[in-house]
């Protein structure tokens, strides 16, 4: 099952991020030099920065991306709560789908955030690809404490 996951969620990441990327260079001549990279709670932005702003996001959301990747693949590496030689195996396994989860979901609410960025900057609707990202950053903090208490409860 972890391998299938692993294909669906990379299989969609790589299909968000392709996407993005070129709205992003096919929007790139329209984008002004100064866009708008921090808004207040009543949706006015509050502070400004380069075009180039937009490149960052994706550089930074890979390297994490990558970072995340090395520790699944060594789940054994992680801190784990009642962990026993008995329930070790299965521990790990959770722990490597949590991480799998966290790995692409993160990604992609990242891309989601910068391709709001990039809608808000040419006068786009910028709605819904940050309320998306707001809501995979929600399952990227809920799943961690799922985990826990999980953890917390096994019984051998």
């Amino acid at each position: 099952m972890n391998n299938r996951l692993k294909i669906t969620l990379f299989t969609i990441s790589i299909a968000i991020f392709g996407f993005h990327m070129f709205h992003l260079f096919y929007l790139w001549p329209n984008i002004p030099e100064r866009i708008a990279i921090h808004f207040t709670g009543s949706g006015t932005a509050d502070n400004w920065g380069s075009k180039y702003f937009l490149l960052a996001i994706p550089v930074l959301s890979i390297l994490i991306w990558l970072f995340i990747g090395f520790l699944v693949k060594r789940p054994e590496k992680m801190n784990y709560i009642n962990l026993t030689e008995a329930n070790k195996e299965i521990q790990y396994k959770r722990m490597e789908i949590v991480m799998l989860l966290l790995q692409n979901v993160s990604f992609i609410a990242f891309i989601l955030i910068n391709e709001a960025m990039l809608r808000n900057a040419v006068g786009m609707a910028s709605e819904l690809p940050f309320y998306l990202a707001l809501i995979l950053l929600a399952i990227c903090v809920v799943a961690p404490f799922y985990l826990l208490i999980w953890s917390a409860t096994l019984k051998y």
